[in-house]
């Protein structure tokens, strides 16, 4: 092999094994970015309501998969989404870091979407009522 190539390609996998070793720590920490539709579909939510700004979705992966859901959105929107979304759910105000949260209870079956993604088998939700009508709303899912 010609001398010159040993450098350049040196260079080339360091940056890949740097990337890929920086990917696979965010998988493992839980702050690969996802998108929020997908992350809504795995806590098994309706779309996210009217209004919603300020989104920050994350994945992770290790022993299992986890979401999480971080968004802003008027209040009556927040309320009517989450009736549809988990209608079984009842909000407590007994929280340590929220205004109100619940852990609704997602049916064990089906385990996959109709596209065979898998869905959390654990749901966490967290509300933090903030100034003009706005929710901050926190969900976080994950397999068993």
């Amino acid at each position: 092999m010609a001398n010159w190539l040993v450098i350049p390609l040196g260079a080339a996998g360091l940056a890949f094994g740097a990337w890929y070793g920086l990917h696979m720590l965010s998988a493992v920490n839980g702050t690969l970015g996802a998108s929020c539709d997908e992350a809504a579909r795995f806590v098994r939510a309706a779309e996210l309501p009217a209004g919603t700004h300020e989104r920050r979705c994350t994945r992770g992966q290790w022993m299992s998969i986890s979401y999480e859901l971080d968004f802003h959105a008027p209040r009556e929107a927040t309320d009517a989404w989450l009736r549809t979304s988990y209608p079984d759910m009842e909000l407590t105000h007994d929280c340590e870091a929220a205004d109100a949260c619940a852990t609704p209870r997602p049916s064990p079956v089906p385990y996959t979407d109709k596209d065979g993604h898998r869905l959390a088998d654990v749901v966490d939700v967290e509300l933090s009522y903030e100034g003009e009508g706005v929710t901050r709303v926190r969900i976080s899912g994950a397999t068993m």
